[in-house]
C-alpha cells in the first residue's frame, strides 16, 4: 500500500462548510503525491458548544451515552460534508463512522481514551479509495455505547490512529507550527520551532494542542507535525532537540488569470477567498461587461492576453483553452520568468518540445497537472513512478465528456440528447468537437507518454465517438468506452484512441459519468490504478489549485532561503 498520512482538521480550520475547500486542497495535496489519507475531523466552530447547551436544556448528563451521541453528532455532520465535498471535487473518498471501523474507548464516557480499532478494515478501505474521513471526538465502548474523547479528542484520535497504522500525523491548525510565543501578540515577530521536544511543547502549545495529546505522544515516543493548510513549514513535535528559526514575511502571490470560463471562474473565486496567499491582479476575458455584472471588479478585467507579460505578477494561470493564442502567450510568460499553471493540453501537446524545458526539475516554472485526468493525478503518478521503475504502458478513460455521453446513451438517451445534457452540466464545451472526435484524449495521451517514457508516440491512431452510428455493436453485457492507450516496445511508443467494448469487470468499464480511470503497467507485471472525476468545474479547479499551491509553497521556501534573518537558531 502507498504511504499513509493522518491529517486532523479542527474547528480553527473548518470553521464552517465554507472552509471545506481548504481541507479538500490539503487532502488532495497528499493524494497527488501518491499517499493515502485518513482525515480526522472536528465539528465546525461553535457547534459542539451549541449541542452541549441543547443537551443541558433537557437534562444535561443524566444519561451520559445519550449526551455523548448528541454532542458528538457535530463531528458526524462535518465529516459527512467533507466526504461529499471531496467527491464533488473529484477525489474518491469514504466516510468511516467509529462504529464501522470499531473505534473502541474505555474510561469516563465523557472523557474516554481510545484503545483499539479495526486497522485491517481501515487499510482495506484505503486500498479502494485514496481518502477516508473519520469523525473525531467520538468512539464506542465495549457495549457499543457512544462515548466522547474529551476536549482535544480529535487530536487524540488522529495521533492514536497514526500510531497504530505506523503513519505520519499532521495536526492541521490555523498557524504553521508552534512559536516561542503567540504570533498574534504585538511586538517583534516570534520565532517558529522547526522541531520541539514533547516537554517544551507542553509549555508553548497553549490551547493549540491539548496537553493530553502531547502526553500520549510522549508516552508512546510518537512524533507528529503541527502546520496549517498550504504551508511548506511545520513544527515537528518529538524527542528534539528543540530548534527555532526566524520567519520570513508572508506576501501573497500576484496572479494573472487568463480566462474566466467554467474553470477560470472557479479558480478566481477560490483565490479571492484566500487574500493572505493570492492576489488576483488581472483577469483577461473576451467580454468584460459580462463578468463585471457577476461581481468581478471592472478594474481587474482586460481583453489583452499579453497582460500575462505586461502585468507585474508572479504567476499566470491559463484557462483560455485552444491552441492559440494560449501557446504563444504561455511560452512568452515562461521565457519572461513567470511561473505558469495551465490545464490546456491543446496548447501544450503540439508544442511540447518548446515547453518541456520549463516542466522539468524539482521546482518547475510550468505546472500542468490538470491537462490530463482532471482531479486524477495521472501525470504526477507517471513522473513519480518512472523515476523508480520501468513503465511499459498505460490505458485509460481520459475524456469525461465522452464517458458521460456514452453512459447517457446506454441509459436510453440519443447521442444528441446526451451531448446536450453534458454541455448543460459543464462537462462538455459549447463546441465539443475536440472531445467527441478523440482529439482531447489524444492530447492528454501525448502528455502521458512524455511523462511515462520521455518521448511522444512515434505511431498514433485516433477514432472518436462521432459519428456514433459508425461504432460497431458489442457483445451483450459489454460496456462502451473511449479508451486511450500507449505502449512502449523496443524503445518505440505506439498509441491509439478509439471506442472499445469492454467486459463489465474491466477496471476502465467501471468509470461512470464524468469519471476518468487509468491503469499503468510496469515491467515486473504489476499495475497501478487511478480513478476520479475528470471533467467539470470543481475537479479541474481542484487540480489547478493543486498546482497553484505547489508554486506557493515553493515561493515560500525560496523566500525563507533568501531572507537574511531566516537563519536557524537553537533554543
Amino acid at each position: 500500500m502507498s504511504h499513509i498520512v493522518v491529517l486532523k482538521f479542527g474547528s480553527s480550520v473548518l470553521r464552517s462548510s465554507a472552509d471545506l475547500p481548504v481541507a479538500v486542497d490539503e487532502i488532495y495535496r497528499h493524494v497527488r503525491a501518491g499517499q493515502r489519507v485518513v482525515a480526522v475531523v472536528s465539528a465546525y466552530a461553535g457547534v459542539t458548544d451549541m449541542l452541549i447547551e441543547r443537551a443541558h436544556s433537557v437534562g444535561g448528563k443524566a444519561d451520559p451515552h445519550a449526551y455523548a451521541s448528541l454532542v458528538g453528532s457535530g463531528e458526524i455532520e462535518s465529516a459527512s460534508m467533507l466526504t461529499l465535498s471531496l467527491a464533488a471535487h473529484g477525489v474518491p473518498a469514504r466516510l468511516l463512522p467509529p462504529e464501522q471501523f470499531t473505534l473502541r474507548a474505555h474510561g469516563d464516557p465523557l472523557d474516554a481514551e481510545p484503545h483499539d480499532f479495526d486497522a485491517r478494515l481501515l487499510e482495506a478501505t484505503l486500498e479502494e479509495v485514496p481518502a477516508v474521513v473519520v469523525p473525531g471526538f467520538i468512539a464506542h465502548d465495549e457495549r457499543n455505547r457512544t462515548v466522547l474523547l474529551g476536549r482535544g479528542g480529535s487530536d487524540f484520535t488522529a495521533l492514536f490512529l497514526a500510531a497504530r497504522l505506523g503513519a505520519q500525523c499532521t495536526l492541521v491548525k490555523d498557524v504553521d507550527g508552534l512559536y516561542e510565543r503567540d504570533p498574534a501578540t504585538p511586538g517583534p515577530a516570534p520565532r517558529r520551532f522547526t522541531q520541539v521536544t514533547w516537554d517544551e511543547a507542553l509549555r508553548v502549545a497553549g490551547r493549540l494542542v491539548q496537553p493530553k495529546t502531547i502526553r500520549f505522544a510522549h508516552l508512546h515516543r510518537q512524533s507528529f507535525l503541527v502546520s496549517c493548510p498550504g504551508s511548506p513549514h511545520a513544527t515537528l513535535v518529538g524527542p528534539g532537540p528543540s530548534r527555532l528559526e526566524a520567519t520570513a514575511p508572508k506576501t501573497p502571490l500576484r496572479v494573472v488569470l487568463l480566462g474566466l470560463g467554467t474553470v477560470g471562474r472557479g479558480v478566481y473565486d477560490r483565490l479571492r477567498a484566500q487574500p493572505e496567499h493570492f492576489e488576483v491582479v488581472r483577469a483577461v476575458v473576451r467580454h468584460p461587461g459580462r463578468h463585471a455584472a457577476t461581481g468581478v471588479p471592472a478594474s481587474l478585467l482586460s481583453t489583452n492576453p499579453w497582460d500575462a507579460i505586461n502585468e507585474d505578477a508572479d504567476l499566470v494561470v491559463e484557462a483560455l483553452g485552444g491552441e492559440f493564442p494560449a501557446a504563444e502567450v504561455l511560452l512568452a510568460a515562461l521565457i519572461a520568468g513567470r511561473r505558469v499553471v495551465t490545464a490546456n493540453k491543446a496548447a501544450l501537446a503540439p508544442h511540447w518540445d518548446s515547453f518541456a524545458p520549463f516542466a522539468r526539475g524539482d521546482d518547475p516554472p510550468l505546472r500542468l497537472s490538470a491537462a490530463a485526468g482532471g482531479a486524477v493525478p495521472v501525470l504526477e503518478a507517471l513522473v513519480r513512478e518512472a523515476a523508480t521503475r520501468r513503465i511499459t504502458g498505460l490505458r485509460g478513460v481520459l475524456n469525461g465528456t465522452c464517458n458521460y455521453v456514452l453512459d447517457r446513451i446506454a441509459a436510453g438517451s440519443t447521442y444528441q440528447e446526451a451531448l446536450a445534457e453534458a454541455q448543460s452540466l459543464g462537462f462538455a464545451e459549447p463546441d465539443p468537437t475536440a472531445d467527441v472526435c478523440g482529439l482531447d484524449a489524444e492530447h492528454k495521451l501525448r502528455l502521458c507518454s512524455q511523462a511515462a517514457f520521455g518521448r511522444a508516440p512515434a505511431q498514433f491512431a485516433r477514432t472518436g465517438i462521432d459519428p456514433f452510428d459508425a461504432i460497431p455493436p458489442g457483445v451483450p453485457g459489454e460496456i462502451l468506452r473511449l479508451v486511450a492507450e500507449v505502449r512502449l516496445a523496443d524503445g518505440v511508443a505506439a498509441a491509439r484512441v478509439s471506442p472499445r467494448w469492454l467486459p463489465p469487470d474491466d477496471f476502465l468499464a467501471g468509470a461512470r459519468g464524468e469519471d476518468n480511470r487509468v491503469v499503468i503497467d510496469f515491467d515486473d507485471g504489476t499495475t497501478l490504478r487511478l480513478a476520479g472525476k475528470g471533467a467539470g468545474r470543481r475537479p479541474t479547479t481542484a487540480s489547478v489549485l493543486g498546482d497553484l499551491w505547489e508554486h506557493a509553497r515553493a515561493a515560500a521556501l525560496r523566500a525563507a532561503a533568501d531572507e537574511p534573518e531566516a537563519i536557524a537558531a537553537t533554543g
